[in-house]
């Protein structure tokens, strides 16, 4: 809008001087039409044929330096400059910016000096070069704002679009854990509640065809009945309590990890030995972020190490608690913490959510592994939490 701003006021000045001064201003407006022809044809040639904007920026420039050695010699011609130093800013490469912008302040000394001399030249040019400075240094913080603004709007985009695959997986993840956790509760009932079961039912038989044949074996058998029921109930309850657990600040960190390793033992047959320092305190954020912390880290062992034995170690210390995690498996190369587009992926996923956890809580989480030398997961959180933003 600025730009025909400029063009009209030119325009329209020339028009009233035609009149009041009385000459025929054929060539200024043939060559005011021809710019004005060049003008409409940038932002076209910009979508289209970006390499061919300098050259019609050239063309423009070479009809207003035309208009400047028309008689009668008018100083305003060289407000399309102006205008021109603003098209500079909005079409041309910013690289190429600078030099555009120089070329039109040292081409307006020059044309100034030649068309009105120097003595009065001197009093024009000062002018018109701020204005062309002014209007380009303007445009071009403005297109910079504009591409930064724009990159920020795309690269907002893409984070969003990182955290929808964040949600995806993390859906995705829960639905394989209830299946897996299902698959485990049927095997686990029938390996071990089923079988019992089966047990007790040949036990009850036996012990019905005893009370004809041999009646003395009957208490026996009923002993052996009533020893089944308890392992079955026993092993009941063990499922349930797995299915239903009481939560980490109603057992206490080290025995909710105590009792988790043993199921881990029982469950999956991998070894942990845990090692506590100090007397356990804490609140109840910083030993639930810890406990799944060291949940995750062994799921992490069962996945990915190669072997089926760990070490936990739990040190209090005055001011902060620190959780280490350390197995002999195969290790890995690990990268920086990933990002939030490298985050979405089902590997790097417990890895951040551990970290995001424990950082949460204004501590500190660290990952050390190489290939053939382990992997070592430490998670330091202050007794006394501050929450990040």
């Amino acid at each position: 809008m600025f730009y025909y701003l400029i063009f009209a006021a030119v325009a329209v000045r020339l028009g009233v001087q035609a009149v009041t001064e009385g000459f025929p201003p054929l060539v200024q407006f043939a060559l005011l039409a021809a710019f004005l022809l060049l003008s409409l044809l940038q932002p076209v040639v910009h979508r289209r044929l970006p390499s061919l904007v300098q050259p019609l920026l050239a063309l423009a420039v070479g009809a207003v330096t035309g208009m400047l050695f028309t008689l009668p010699r008018k100083d305003y011609y060289c407000l399309l400059y102006v205008a021109i130093s603003l098209s500079v800013t909005r079409y041309v490469p910013l690289r190429f910016g600078t030099p555009w912008l120089a070329g039109l302040c040292a081409l307006l000394a020059v044309v100034l000096s030649l068309v009105f001399g120097l003595a009065e030249g001197v009093s024009y040019i000062p002018v018109y070069i701020a204005g062309v400075l002014v209007i380009g240094l303007y445009g071009r913080a403005n297109r910079k704002a504009e591409e930064a603004r724009a990159r920020s709007e795309e690269l907002a985009g893409r984070l969003q679009e990182a955290n929808q695959l964040l949600r995806k997986y993390a859906e995705r993840a829960e639905e394989v854990a209830a299946a897996q956790e299902r698959s485990r509760l049927a095997r686990e009932l029938h390996d071990a509640v089923t079988q019992i079961v089966f047990s007790m039912n040949l036990t009850a038989e036996g012990a019905r065809l005893a009370c004809e044949a041999d009646p003395r074996k009957v208490p026996g058998m009923l002993d052996r009945l009533q020893e089944l029921g308890r392992d079955a109930l026993a092993e009941m309850r063990a499922l349930v309590d797995e299915l239903r657990p009481r939560s980490v600040a109603q057992l206490g960190l080290v025995r909710s990890l105590q009792k988790h390793l043993a199921m881990r033992r029982r469950r999956d047959e991998l070894a942990v030995q845990l090692t506590v320092s100090g007397p356990e305190r804490g609140g109840e954020a910083v030993q639930e972020a810890l406990f799944r912390t060291a949940q995750e880290a062994l799921n992490n062992v069962l996945r990915h190490s190669g072997v089926k034995e760990a070490e936990v170690e739990l040190r209090y210390g005055e001011r902060e608690v620190s959780l280490r995690v350390r197995d002999a498996g195969r290790g890995f190369t690990p990268a920086s913490m990933p990002g939030a587009a490298a985050a979405a992926s089902p590997e790097n996923f417990g890895l951040v959510n551990m970290r995001e956890r424990v950082e949460a809580l204004g501590g500190s989480f660290r990952l050390v592994s190489a290939p053939g030398a382990g992997t070592t997961v430490e998670a330091r959180v202050p007794l006394e939490p501050g929450r990040q933003e």
